[in-house]
């Protein structure tokens, strides 16, 4: 166990030896935990994670380094990434952390019950995005320098600390809250189309696929999917297209695929462009993941 001097919580350290583990945590009166990891394996690691309850749970995840995955017993995986949130709720989802070798993972994560999500984010929000027992991504995106400045160092402070958290919840709600609103408004059956029009995405990354070709598979007009898809997965179906494809190119490369088998699968005819789009989408180029 090693103090960091910057706070009063000593940083946890597995595993001495078999490179960086290190992780702190930080209860709050406001009831959120906040979370601090850094991360550096000197082989591939696949940690093994067990909820600590049955309650529901909203985590937002602050890349600040590096990238890890994280892959529930059910085979469902989100990716977490230098400079994106990533938001995720959970009752219970058993599974594995994935970190790759050699690479620094460095991230910051507010934990939030069901009493905080309610108090700070409203009843409509709570309703929506704790609504389900099963793991379920419901944001990933960019964030910008109002969020960076809260992160450079967690406050040793436990007042000034309690406003840091609070920042960055405030700073995100937004993103939280009007899709909360909107999906209220959805029709069950309308929500099960969704999920068929996103199942079949993965079913066919290899294809090209065309939004009236998905709307077709779903039983929907390509409105009705443009619109369902922004108020139930909170992006585009081009967007979810992308990042199904970039997740699976993902895995072949770590499994040992080369860069234009990789592409071939999920559905780019030229290396050269998944190229691009997998350094624009992942921050590092394909070719490096390969030869890891």
């Amino acid at each position: 166990m090693q103090r960091n001097p910057g706070g009063d919580e000593p940083w946890i350290e597995h595993q001495p030896g078999a490179g960086v583990f290190r992780s702190r945590q930080f209860s709050l009166v406001s009831g959120i935990r906040l979370v601090q990891s850094d991360y550096q394996p000197l082989k591939a690691l696949a940690e093994s994670s067990q909820p600590a309850g049955n309650t529901p749970q909203l985590v937002l995840t602050f890349g600040l380094l590096g990238s890890s995955r994280f892959r529930a017993d059910s085979g469902y995986e989100v990716l977490f990434q230098a400079g994106h949130l990533t938001v995720t709720s959970f009752q219970h989802s058993s599974g594995e952390r994935l970190y790759r070798a050699g690479e620094r993972v460095q991230q910051l994560r507010l934990v939030l019950n069901a009493e905080s999500v309610q108090r700070y984010l409203g009843e409509d929000a709570a309703e929506n995005l704790l609504h389900q027992p099963q793991l379920k991504r419901h944001l990933f995106s960019l964030f910008g320098h109002a969020t960076t400045a809260q992160l450079n160092e967690v406050q040793p402070d436990p007042l000034l600390r309690e406003i840091q958290a609070l920042n960055l919840l405030a700073l995100h709600r937004h993103q939280l809250q009007p899709a909360a609103a909107q999906a209220k408004k959805l029709h069950p059956q309308d929500i099960d189309r969704l999920e068929q029009a996103h199942n079949w995405m993965q079913r066919h990354l290899a294809e090209p696929v065309t939004l009236a070709t998905l709307a077709l598979a779903a039983g929907l007009s390509e409105y009705q999917l443009k619109k369902g898809f922004q108020q139930h997965f909170g992006c585009t179906p081009g967007e979810k297209l992308l990042a199904l494809r970039m997740q699976k190119a993902h895995r072949l490369l770590e499994e040992g695929y080369q860069v234009a088998q990789a592409a071939w699968q999920v559905g780019y005819q030229h290396p050269r462009n998944f190229s691009v789009a997998f350094q624009r989408y992942f921050g590092r180029p394909a070719s490096q993941l390969r030869s890891a």
